[in-house]
């Protein structure tokens, strides 16, 4: 038999009969039921300051494009190839120290690092210095994401997993939310501020809300310090976590790995595109003036977050108790056959109102990607191996989902048709591709998925 200790939890036995400590099958409360819930919180508070540092430039579109003279295309750079570009470079060795090191000081340094990243966008004064400052913000989910989800699973007892992943996920849609709602609030409000705050009068609206946004940084940064390291759980595969060991288990269960990585990427691409060409299609093409616009997408992002994204954990945790270990992916199905419903009916739907509404509602759902990746790839991925499985998954997300999403868009609608207020019809065009292909993948890609989890 073997036994395992945990933070705040006495040894218990957790092996069965064939000494193997699947995660399917672990059945000790590795922290008790209140412990776990502050730490979550904590990493919930810093998704959502990374995605609010992220998400805040989608809000500023215009008023950046003028004061930068940029075009659509330049601008998807900002939005994806600058950010990724530090995550290409990252992402592994961040990874790795957050497998054998604490995961909590890695998180806690590229919470720093972000925040001094949105701070610099402040200050900028063209393309290029923006460019630069933006490939600094790619640190937020090169350091948390894998570190985040690898200390959760660790964290949090097996039959909570989803709903916990659901609430660190929920942070996502809060911070689009807090990002949207307030750009749009400080643009026509700046000379209010600079009233209050004389020094500030050197900057644009645009540049006050990075400011902003990066001094919260800074706060949420500081409240890491009160959250403990778990020990990392052993399991079946012991301890290695080699990039050989990590080799053959990719190659041994490649067509889960390809079914399911592979959709989340698609529905991440979706994600990505919608939500920095979302806003923008609402005031470019249907005239919603921007303050309303982004409380209109903060609204959205904010019911995705605190009435969508927790249920959606609990629902697959439910679904899994009942037996249905590939919940999961039932769920994911559901969402990338609604993304593409509402892409389709954005721009079939001849009333403005229907048309917005659709738009609004498939920004809802954006936060919902990040619950189920978050859940499904540490299921089929065993203990030592997580955070650099999660590394490469971001990192093939940074590369493709997040460089292409906002690009393809923007290339289609400057090349293809040739005009800006089309943005609507190449977002649709994205997005109905994307979640087509996601659903094919993960209604084929059931089976391995369990075999993957049985071995993890």
């Amino acid at each position: 038999m073997v036994l395992l200790s945990s933070t705040n939890s006495k040894p218990a036995v957790v092996a069965d009969s064939t000494g193997h400590l699947g995660s399917h099958r672990v059945t000790v409360e590795r922290t008790s039921a209140t412990r776990w819930i502050w730490p979550v919180a904590v990493l919930a508070l810093c998704h959502a300051q990374a995605i609010a540092s992220f998400q805040i430039l989608n809000i500023l579109i215009d008023p950046i494009k003028t004061s930068l003279v940029i075009s659509d295309t330049q601008f998807s750079l900002l939005q994806g190839l600058a950010v990724a570009i530090f995550a290409a470079l990252l992402g592994i060795p961040a990874a790795r120290w957050a497998d054998r090191r604490s995961r909590r000081n890695v998180i806690l340094v590229g919470a720093c690092g972000w925040s001094l990243a949105t701070l610099a966008c402040a200050f900028v004064s063209d393309f290029g210095q923006l460019f630069t400052a933006r490939i600094f913000m790619g640190i937020g989910e090169v350091f948390l994401f894998p570190a985040a989800l690898s200390l959760i699973a660790d964290l949090v007892p097996r039959g909570q997993l989803s709903s916990a992943v659901a609430a660190f996920g929920s942070g996502g849609p809060v911070g689009a939310a807090a990002a949207l709602f307030g750009g749009s609030w400080i643009l026509p409000h700046r000379a209010d501020l600079v009233g209050r705050l004389p020094a500030l009068s050197a900057l644009e609206g645009w540049q006050m809300a990075f400011l902003l946004c990066g001094l919260t940084g800074l706060v949420t940064a500081a409240l890491l310090l009160t959250v403990q390291e778990p020990p990392h759980r052993q399991e079946r595969w012991g301890s290695d976590s080699s990039f050989v060991a990590i080799r053959n288990w990719v190659m041994t269960h490649w067509r889960g790995y390809v079914s399911v990585s592979g959709a989340m990427l698609c529905l991440a691409l979706c994600a990505f595109a919608t939500a920095a060409w979302g806003p923008t299609v609402l005031t470019r093409v249907h005239a919603v003036p921007l303050g309303e616009a982004g409380r209109m997408i903060a609204g959205g992002a904010l019911i995705g977050g605190i009435v969508l994204a927790y249920p959606c954990g609990l629902l697959v945790d439910a679904l899994h108790r009942a037996g249905h270990t590939d919940g999961v992916l039932l769920v994911s199905t559901a969402l990338a056959i609604g993304l593409a419903a509402l892409a389709a009916l954005a721009v079939a739907a001849t009333e403005t109102g229907v048309a917005v509404g659709a738009w609004v509602g498939l920004y809802t759902l954006l936060g919902l990607p990040t619950v189920l990746a978050g859940t499904a790839l540490p299921m089929m991925t065993p203990s030592p191996m997580r955070a650099q499985i999660m590394a490469l998954h971001l990192l093939l997300m940074n590369v493709l989902a997040l460089s292409l999403g906002p690009l393809v868009v923007a290339v289609i609608t400057d090349k293809v048709f040739g005009r800006p207020t089309a943005v609507g019809y190449s977002l649709a065009c994205v997005d109905v591709l994307a979640c087509g292909l996601a659903a094919y993948l993960l209604l084929t890609g059931g089976r391995a998925f369990k075999s993957s989890c049985s071995a993890a």
